[in-house]
């Protein structure tokens, strides 16, 4: 591809929320001595989330070309197709003919609009996906890439080459040697010689073997199509009934609390409105919820008039409520931002956002330890109900369990800041309501093991 047709485009900041959808990640630390193997994918993966996320570092686009190849000298913005938008970092070659897409080498971010299936063929794996933002890694053995081709007549040329593939949105199929993965946001895969495999978090392994081709009569072939759309409907509707049964305990559950609520005349409560008592139901359950406020589509915290209206508000009561909820960002954030900053060795997280960071914290965390992951959940929730002290400053408690108890008190920071202007009724519609913009949370782990 002509240089010339590179810079004749401007410069383009990312598209609004964009660095939110993603998850940050950790600068590489030069050092003499490998990582190993884990630590290696785990780096990568956020590597390229927080390169995605901060993409305004010299990020260039170049026209939409039928066809082309690209190997990135530096960090690279390329627009495949119609709907593909790929980030290249250096060392990485990507290359398509029309629907045709390759990536024989190094690390690519992927963002893919949604439409028909769209395929990255790699040495090691095909990625297929239908609306996402992912990211795959091809490497050798060694760890270094070198130029290989990708379609079926390399086979042994190939044969060392490992893709490693992180999903940071939607749904992504993984597929080799006649196995396949389904990944969803938040999981990762590495696929090479050895077959394809869930590698990190996220549910047991799930391997589905691909159809062979078929062979003989018409009809012989129809058959074995057939079976294996069979087999797919059968996989979806297994999927949407277990959807449909967690669903039921839901409604179920919800139903239940209300019809209590009613029994004994109170007024129906939400379920992020929680007592003492509520605080110790949920400790026994392993279970915790936080709720804070988000800053809503003009990224200001405000309050549309409607909503004000809905909420029995004034218009003069616009500045308290925009003005309570800074506060609260300012303070979850004053939190989590330096916890997320150390995580991630000293890099700046100060553009990547509060839910982002909290991803990070989360995610590193169970990678290092799925137990403290676990525990660090119950201890919150224990010290909102009263159970045990809260960490004192600088006693080193774990970074997520720091973050969470700041989440899971501004429920009532912010009910009693605005109760002070407003009252204890109007701020409890405000907090507890179901107007303006909110980040629920909830997170269940279960209750501790008894011996």
């Amino acid at each position: 591809m002509d240089h010339r047709d590179l810079e004749a485009w401007e410069p383009e900041e990312p598209s609004k929320g964009f660095a939110e959808r993603v998850v940050a990640a950790a600068r590489r630390e030069e050092t003499a001595r490998p990582r190993p193997r884990a630590a290696r994918v785990l780096a990568g993966l956020l590597l390229a989330a927080a390169m995605a996320a901060v993409i305004g570092f010299g990020v260039h686009r170049t026209r939409v070309d039928a066809h082309g190849s690209v190997t990135a000298d530096t960090r690279q913005e390329v627009r495949v197709g119609t709907r593909a938008l790929a980030v290249l970092e250096k060392g990485a070659h990507v290359k398509w003919d029309g629907d045709v897409i390759e990536q024989d080498e190094g690390d690519v971010f992927w963002r893919v609009e949604p439409g028909a299936r769209f395929v990255v063929h790699t040495p090691a794996a095909d990625v297929a996906v239908k609306g996402t933002c992912f990211r795959v890694q091809v490497e050798d053995g060694e760890g270094e890439m070198n130029r290989k081709s990708v379609m079926s007549g390399a086979v042994g040329a190939v044969i060392a080459a490992t893709a490693i593939v992180g999903v940071y949105e939607g749904k992504v199929a993984v597929s080799h040697a006649g196995q396949s993965v389904d990944l969803v946001a938040g999981q990762s895969a590495q696929a090479g010689p050895g077959g394809v495999h869930r590698v990190g978090g996220g549910p047991a392994d799930e391997v589905t073997p691909e159809p062979a081709a078929a062979s003989g009569t018409d009809g012989e072939r129809e058959l074995t199509a057939a079976n294996a759309n069979l087999a797919d409907t059968v996989r979806e509707y297994r999927r949407k009934l277990e959807a449909i049964e967690a669903q039921k305990k839901k409604l179920e559950k919800e139903l239940a609390e209300a019809q209590l609520k009613l029994t004994d005349g109170g007024p129906m409560k939400s379920e992020y409105e929680l007592t003492k008592q509520d605080w110790k139901d949920l400790a026994k359950e392993g279970e915790l919820r936080m709720r804070v406020p988000c800053s809503g589509p003009r990224n200001d915290f405000s309050y549309t008039p409607e909503n004000l209206n809905k909420l029995g508000l004034a218009p003069q009561d616009a500045p308290i409520v925009q003005q309570a909820f800074q506060k609260s960002n300012a303070r979850t954030w004053g939190t989590v931002q330096p916890l997320c900053s150390q995580a991630l060795n000293g890099a700046d997280v100060s553009k990547i956002g509060l839910q982002a960071c909290m991803s990070v914290l989360g995610e590193m965390t169970r990678q290092q330890s799925n137990a403290t992951y676990n525990e660090d959940v119950r201890e919150v929730t224990e010290i909102m109900a009263g159970m045990r002290p809260a960490p004192a400053p600088g006693s080193g408690a774990d970074p997520l369990l720091q973050a969470y108890l700041a989440m899971a008190s501004e429920t009532q920071n912010i009910e009693s800041d605005l109760s002070a202007s407003l009252g204890p009724d109007d701020a409890r519609r405000v907090v507890f309501g179901d107007t303006g913009c909110w980040w629920n949370s909830s997170h269940g782990v279960g209750p501790r093991d008894t011996p």
